[in-house]
């Protein structure tokens, strides 16, 4: 159960009715929240908040609509609204609606339904939803019922909302992959199920074999989805210009590779791969084998960055190339991967572990273009956990966290025990460093296996790298702030 302060507020023309809570002015306004359990969950878990407003036919004149804000955090699957209020003989009515986060002024696509008067009981989901409601993903943050004050009593009106989430557990959990694979199909020396079999040894729940320009290791080795590790298949596009990986092709399928360098046809390319389901990313930016750098363009449609490239760890300059796309507003994912092809490299080193509903190809590539990636030296140690939190919400890798400006934000990394071969065990010689918009600004040790850290809120994101002794032994993907 919650427990939220019991408080009397006047109501107010907000300043900026996108992120604030919009109240007319003139009105006596009585809120009450109470948090209760509910009785009846709508699926596997529900909580029900109780919204108590009263109006007046003053706020009628000031305000025909009024917003109530209230909160769902990531995860929700359903919204059930229940509007109760006295009609008085009909000399009361109030209209029901509802909009999703966002701006809340004229002409926003926020709207998510308008009921008017003709119910007082609306659900939404991502598949179903009330008439006059549109159905679709239900985004974390501040909603807002809309209340349309049509009549109000001299004795004005008091309407009660009931406002229930409901979540579906997460089945989620962090898999261990290896996203850069070759096989004797370009220059590597093993066939395809020599490789899925050290693939498996070595600990891996998944891999994409990524064969240069063509993706006829998966003819001679059909992906079988029974058999571990998942088989992802791919193609690495080698181009004069540099290298980018397509993962999530079908067997025989490739992607034309005959382009130069610095050529705006690679976004023609690129889309090619998404018109196709396929997830593009580019490898090694910065490399000192010829023709490895990335000079081309850099597509919208550009999902991941291969930021690690092998058991040596990240590499500055490609870093530094992934925040400036960061920094840029760019959503792309930071990946790690082996590029593996002979002995004596090892496969997995690096790896990613990636937070994923299932072990299948569609949700490991969703998981990875969503962010819910760690990048690792090895393949069998366990990805730290890195959460954002502030005034009861929370993100992890890959999300964003929505508060007001200069809210306080709690930061929390927990390191599971585990050692990274030929190094220190982490959690008691390890350390945590934390970065803002790509600049570290802050270091703890995780010797408990706990590290954290405060800051306040603006826009950006935050990353956090930890290491043995000072050999990275894993790299996060960010948590983005939005003050907005």
């Amino acid at each position: 159960m919650r427990t939220l302060d019991l408080r009397t507020s006047k109501p107010r023309k907000p300043r900026n009715p996108g992120t604030v809570e919009p109240w007319n002015r003139g009105a006596l306004l009585l809120l009450t929240i109470l948090s209760i359990a509910t009785l009846t969950p709508l699926v596997a878990t529900a909580e029900t908040t109780v919204i108590i407003r009263r109006y007046t036919a003053d706020d009628r004149l000031s305000g025909r609509y009024q917003y109530v804000p209230f909160e769902i955090p990531a995860g929700t699957t359903q919204i059930r609204i229940e509007q109760t209020y006295d009609k008085a003989g009909g000399t009361n009515a109030v209209d029901l609606g509802l909009v999703e986060p966002g701006s809340l002024e004229l002409g926003s696509r926020g709207l998510r339904g308008w009921s008017g008067g003709a119910r007082s009981e609306i659900v939404l989901g991502p598949g179903t939803a009330s008439p006059g409601y549109r159905p679709g993903p239900l985004p974390a943050g501040r909603w807002h019922v809309i209340l349309g004050l049509y009549k109000v009593a001299p004795a004005g009106v008091e309407v009660t909302l009931r406002v229930t989430l409901a979540a579906t557990p997460s089945t989620k959990r962090w898999y261990a992959g290896d996203l850069h694979l070759h096989t004797v199909h370009s220059d590597g020396n093993t066939e395809p199920a020599g490789v899925l079999d050290m693939a498996r040894d070595a600990g891996l729940d998944f891999v994409a074999i990524t064969d240069h320009n063509n993706t006829t290791h998966a003819l001679a080795m059909p992906p079988d989805p029974t058999r571990r590790p998942l088989h992802i298949v791919g193609e690495e596009i080698t181009t004069p210009g540099g290298h980018a990986n397509v993962w999530g092709m079908k067997p025989g399928d490739w992607l034309d590779f005959r382009l130069g360098a610095n050529d705006r046809r690679m976004n023609d390319l690129a889309s090619a791969a998404s018109a196709r389901g396929a997830l593009f990313s580019i490898n090694h930016p910065v490399a000192d084998c010829d023709a490895c750098d990335w000079t081309q363009p850099i597509p919208d449609t550009t999902g991941a960055i291969e930021v690690w490239n092998g058991g040596l760890g990240p590499q500055a300059g490609a870093i530094a190339f992934w925040d400036d796309l960061l920094r840029k507003g760019k959503r792309v994912t930071g990946v790690a991967s082996s590029d593996w092809h002979r002995p004596p490299g090892f496969i997995g080193a690096g790896s990613v572990r990636v937070l994923a509903e299932s072990l299948t190809e569609q949700a490991i590539l969703q998981a990875v273009a969503g962010g819910a990636v760690v990048m690792m030296r090895d393949p069998k140690s366990p990805p730290p956990v890195f959460t954002v939190s502030s005034d009861g919400r929370s993100a992890a890798v890959g999300e964003t966290l929505r508060v007001p400006a200069g809210a306080p934000l709690d930061i929390a990394v927990t390191v599971p025990s585990f050692t990274s071969p030929g190094l220190a065990a982490c959690p008691a010689d390890c350390t945590v460093e934390l970065s803002w918009n790509g600049r570290k600004i802050d270091t703890a040790r995780a010797a408990t296996g706990q590290a954290s850290f405060r800051r306040r809120a603006e826009n950006g994101y935050l990353r956090v790298t930890v290491l043995s002794g000072t050999t990275i032994v894993a790299l996060t993907n960010p948590v983005f702030v939005s003050t907005k």
